[in-house]
């Protein structure tokens, strides 16, 4: 069953350091971006986009239905934090995820694994003593993110809060794609 939550997925950037955008890079089937957004939708009731460089191409992946919604940052070249605060704009459940468009790998037993710890304002995953994505966060953290500037980080909303380090069996919570050789490698994981 479903869990009622929210997840921001952040998918604006420019793909600068792959030289290639890197959201509409083949992932089986899918695109990457649409492989990220069906494993979540696998574990939670409905997926915010956040979309800002080539928003167009995404309004053609996702058509308006009522589990996805896409949303344009115009000052998505300000960075990921100005991503992440409209995408809590647009939040409606009580608690929410912030993911990657480019972490194909995160899959819904993973959502499910952090979903269990509903009393704690910050929950982030950890492989091998490296913290990764989704992060689990409270309401209160969601209001705290929008009183911050957009070239704030996380790091500076979440050292506020109480964080809890939730080990995980699954380095995939570390795989995002910056490069050719990343996009590989996740490539390599899937088969």
């Amino acid at each position: 069953m479903k869990m009622d939550y929210d997840v921001i997925i952040l998918a604006a950037g420019l793909s600068s350091r792959m030289g290639k955008w890197k959201m509409t890079l083949p992932f089986g089937s899918k695109t990457m971006i649409e492989a990220s957004v069906g494993n979540a939708l696998e574990a939670c009731r409905r997926v915010i986009i956040v979309g800002g460089y080539r928003i167009r191409e995404l309004k053609e992946i996702f058509p308006e239905r009522g589990d996805i919604d896409l949303i344009y940052n115009p000052q998505y070249e300000k960075g990921m934090f100005s991503s992440i605060k409209r995408g809590v704009s647009m939040v409606k459940s009580e608690r929410f995820f912030v993911s990657l468009g480019d972490m194909p790998l995160v899959t819904a037993d993973i959502y499910f694994e952090l979903g269990r710890y509903r009393e704690i304002d910050v929950v982030i995953p950890q492989y091998r003593g490296k913290k990764g994505h989704p992060v689990f966060l409270s309401e209160r953290v969601g209001r705290r993110i929008l009183q911050f500037s957009d070239d704030s980080t996380m790091r500076e909303v979440l050292m506020e809060f109480l964080n809890l380090i939730v080990p995980v069996g699954s380095e995939n919570i570390l795989k995002d794609i910056d490069t050719e050789e990343d996009y590989r490698g996740v490539l390599e994981k899937k088969t």
